[in-house]
């Protein structure tokens, strides 16, 4: 070879870096450098500005706080103070004169405080008075619980405002007793003064809270005074501040429960006048919904929070004087202190933004300029390589000597296809005679570099992508978990691998589609697809074969003359004599108890074994069948296989010692069996109507009767089986229990059915054999 033909490749990679770096890079550089300089100093000058009018912000809120815990503090007053004051003077007053001054005090307390609604004054013995304002007038009302039982009255008093009488009503108690009620039970439990909890008198709208402290008089009974805070006076006084241009300020208490605010009517109303009832709705107070959210997470002070586009600030304070803990949370917009502050930052951000924004659109159009040749470059050489790729795997494929070899399982097609569209699985399909199984022939796994196969897919569980597959054309789903039409092939074959992606490529034949090739999470798929189709059209060539040669031994078979009954006696059963395949190379039969035995049964329909239409050929079936599976049973290793009318038992691991491998040669064999039974049914022209189960346990096995002697097993394994086949959710189907299951779940593919119930054995879970892992 010529100097001049050689071409060293690190010598062009370094030439392109280099012209890289002169052509773009340089510049590329240093326009980035001056967006980042511009970037850096406009977001720096924002959020100064943004922290200082939040900070300002803050301090406003603090003062208005402060101002409202004062007033809080104020209006609770009468309750805090005053009823202790009232109840040492009713505690240290004349036991004659203690309606006198508790009336007297009330009254005065009535005329001169507004939040006031009225006093209460009970003892242990029952009795009541009351002293309240007139409802229908400027006067006072009295009211004393008088009598006892069923004779028990109210007596109301009304007052003017000079304290004269006008009128004396009285009603029934309804059997009201103080003693029950919360401020009186509470008051003298805690010891202390007590608050109840807030309720609403549906006649005026009213929200009330009672502040309530007990107290022993001079003749020994106990006594509980009372004072009623009306909660509307509080909500006035919140409706009347002004925070900002369109802050808010609510009292809640710890669980949420709405106290005083804006909108206390409507809440009420909504409430159905049940204070239990009266929360934060995030419809009317959006913004205070989130803020007492923030508050329950992070606790007291301010915060800052975003709500439809719009930054707020916060503040979450406690209030004094009570025992029921009470939040303040105030809501304000940021925009509402410090706009003049956002506004000049806004601007200097957008200006900044506009000269980055000019700055990047240069730099983008001389990198776009410098990059262009490049990229179409690298993309034709790209388009090169794959072409390149292609061919060369096209002649290992073309040189692979058994490629149209019907008998050949040609490993190489889904290694080809993997490695191609650099795919995590690719996997070739047959759709089997009646269009309503797919039998997987192959399936490769890139990453475990491992082929499996026999996994079996019925149109009754993926009407839906058995439809797609008859369409015929090629499509790929990027989420094949979330795509209707492959959602449950998603869940039977390809989400316990992992996978999501699906390219899919139908296998035309001369009457429409005969299978499938699917590559899962295959990047490069879209890139080779026509690589793929002519994949594709080797396999449909191999189908053909596959099935020319089927028919052809099937013609064989037939036309062969009949064998005599005496070469073809199946003697007492036995396709396969006991001990005769031992795998551990030792003959002869073995009796007693076997404690790890697998035990399969093949079930046939009467189709196969009952059809009187063709005695000549269904008989060339079965001989045939039974040949096959002979052939398979002893290339595993089994013990025995026995054929039982329409049913066939195969054993495995009759040993007074576990086989640790018999439920595994069991399994082999049983996915051998079913594709042959699968293929030797289809060239027939018949259904595959045949199921099978496998179990796995103890059972008893010994030589019965005598000239001849007939070996024999039973244990509750050989029903078992017999039960996972009767069972089986398909035809064509292996469905084995959960103890095969425990033992071959790391080598083979399962899908679980569910749980049912056995009898003798109770609740147990089932499983359908899928293929090799």
């Amino acid at each position: 070879m010529n100097a001049d033909e050689i071409v060293d490749p690190a010598d062009a990679r370094s030439d392109q870096v280099r012209r890289f770096l002169l052509h773009v890079g340089v510049p590329i550089f240093g326009v980035v450098l001056v967006v980042a300089v511009i970037g850096g100093i406009g977001l720096h000058s924002y959020r100064s500005i943004r922290s200082g009018a939040l900070a300002l912000t803050h301090d406003l809120l603090v003062s208005e706080q402060n101002y409202i815990a004062q007033e809080v503090g104020d209006y609770l007053g009468p309750a805090t103070a005053g009823t202790v004051i009232a109840r040492d003077m009713l505690e240290h007053g004349s036991q004659t004169a203690i309606i006198k001054i508790f009336n007297s005090y009330g009254g005065s307390m009535l005329r001169h405080v507004p939040q006031v609604h009225s006093f209460y004054l009970a003892d242990s013995d029952g009795h009541f008075d009351l002293i309240e304002r007139d409802p229908k007038g400027k006067g006072l009302e009295t009211t004393q619980l008088t009598g006892e039982g069923a004779g028990a009255q109210f007596v109301h008093q009304f007052h003017d405002e000079k304290g004269e009488v006008l009128r004396n009503e009285s009603n029934p108690t309804g059997d009201y007793d103080p003693r029950t009620r919360d401020w009186f039970r509470g008051a003298t439990e805690s010891g202390k003064l007590y608050w109840s909890a807030p309720y609403l008198i549906t006649q005026t709208g009213q929200m009330i809270i009672t502040a309530s402290i007990a107290y022993q008089g001079q003749d020994g009974r106990r006594f509980v005074f009372a004072v009623n805070l009306s909660m509307n006076e509080l909500t006035n006084f919140l409706d009347s501040l002004q925070i900002g241009k369109s802050g808010h300020a609510l009292i809640l208490d710890q669980d949420g429960h709405l106290l005083a605010g804006r909108h206390m009517l409507d809440v009420a109303k909504k409430a159905n006048w049940d204070p239990a009832k009266m929360v934060l709705d995030p419809t009317t107070y959006p913004v205070l919904a989130q803020a007492f959210d923030v508050y329950r997470v992070q606790g007291y002070g301010p915060h800052s929070i975003r709500n439809r586009k719009r930054n707020f600030v916060t503040m979450a304070a406690p209030l004094p004087s009570t025992a029921k803990k009470w939040v303040l949370i105030l809501v304000a917009p940021e925009s509402d202190f410090a706009n003049f502050a956002m506004v000049d930052g806004r601007q200097n951000l957008m200006f900044s933004l506009l000269i980055v924004a000019l700055a990047a659109v240069l730099g983008a159009l001389l990198f776009r300029q410098g990059r262009r040749t490049d990229r179409v470059s690298a993309e034709l050489e790209g388009l090169r390589a794959v072409s390149g790729r292609e061919s060369q795997m096209l002649r290992t494929v073309a040189s692979y000597p058994a490629l149209f070899d019907p008998t050949d399982e040609a490993l190489i097609l889904t290694r080809g296809l993997a490695e191609m569209a650099s795919a995590r699985r690719a996997s070739v399909w047959r759709l089997m005679h009646d269009g309503a199984t797919l039998l997987c022939v192959d399936s490769y796994d890139s990453r475990h570099d491992a082929h499996s196969g026999g996994f079996e897919l019925s149109r009754n569980d993926l009407q839906a992508f058995f439809d797609l597959v008859a369409h015929g054309d090629a499509i790929t789903v990027p989420d094949a978990g979330a795509d209707e039409r492959t959602v449950s092939f998603h869940r039977l074959f390809m989400r316990a691998f992992g996978s999501r992606s699906l390219f899919l490529v139908p296998i035309l034949g001369a009457s429409g589609p005969v299978g499938m090739i699917t590559l899962e999470d295959a990047p490069r798929a879209g890139l080779v697809s026509h690589f793929v189709a002519m994949i594709a059209g080797i396999v449909a060539a191999r189908f053909s074969a596959q099935h020319y040669s089927a028919v052809a031994a099937a013609a064989e078979e037939l036309a062969a003359p009949p064998a005599e009954e005496a070469e073809h006696s199946l003697g007492d059963g036995f396709l396969i004599p006991p001990g005769s395949t031992r795998h551990d190379g030792q003959g002869g039969v073995v009796e007693g108890l076997f404690p790890a035995v697998a035990v399969m049964v093949i079930t046939f329909a009467d189709i196969i074994t009952s059809s009187r239409a063709d005695p000549a050929r269904i008989i060339a079936l079965v001989e045939a069948l039974a040949v096959q599976l002979q052939t398979v049973a002893r290339d595993y290793g089994l013990y025995s296989i026995k054929m039982l009318g329409h049913r066939l038992v195969c054993v495995a691991g009759c040993s007074h010692t576990p086989d640790p491998g018999a439920a595994e040669r069991m399994a082999n064999a049983a996915l051998v069996m079913r594709e042959a039974s699968l293929s030797i049914l289809s060239r027939a022209d018949l259904d595959p109507v045949f199921r099978m189960g496998i179990d796995v346990g103890p059972v008893f096995g010994g030589l019965l009767g005598e000239d001849p002697k007939v070996f024999n097993l039973w244990g509750d394994a050989i029903g078992m089986a017999e039960m996972m086949a009767q069972g089986a959710p398909d035809v064509g189907t292996i469905q084995v229990s959960e103890e095969v299951y425990q033992v071959l779940r790391g080598r083979f593919l399962f899908r679980e059915r569910g749980r049912f119930f056995v009898p003798h054995a109770g609740m147990t879970r089932t499983y359908v054999l899928a293929g090799r892992r």
